[in-house]
């Protein structure tokens, strides 16, 4: 399964997910990421739910430098994806060829206001816990 074949499995893709922890394996050639993807519908909107993507077969893993103009200072990260070949823009940073069979992929972090490339052969998930509302820990004092 490629990653936007998995994100198009989820309920909302992984839009709005929050980015907790990554793991890369370059000898074992995989990345793990530690998220809470958001599963929130019409009646019940701020809800996520933990879960564990594997990506495996890792061709390259290609950081941007975040913007200077943005704090990232959250204790996690808000991602969205897509496939490279959909973005408007060529990306600033080289992408090494890779085969035919491995996807290619965007990973934008808002905090930092900056895309991660990745490239690989297969990616999974598994969910690690049951859902959480998050609108019972927003704070709407300052609204």
């Amino acid at each position: 399964m490629t990653l936007d074949e998995l994100a198009i499995s989820l309920p909302n893709g992984l839009h709005d997910a929050e980015l907790h922890r990554c793991t890369i394996d370059y000898a074992a050639r995989s990345v793990q990421l530690v998220l809470k993807l958001w599963v929130g519908r019409a009646e019940q909107m701020e809800v996520y739910r933990p879960a564990i993507i594997n990506i495996i077969g890792m061709h390259f893993w290609i950081v941007e430098s975040a913007d200077p103009e943005y704090p990232g200072d959250d204790a996690w990260l808000i991602i969205d994806t897509g496939e490279v070949s959909a973005l408007e823009r060529t990306p600033a940073i080289h992408l090494p060829d890779v085969p035919q069979t491995s996807f290619v992929n965007w990973i934008y972090v808002r905090q930092w206001n900056a895309f991660i490339y990745v490239a690989a052969e297969t990616a999974d998930h598994r969910w690690t816990g049951p859902e959480e509302d998050h609108a019972q820990t927003i704070d709407r004092t300052s609204d």
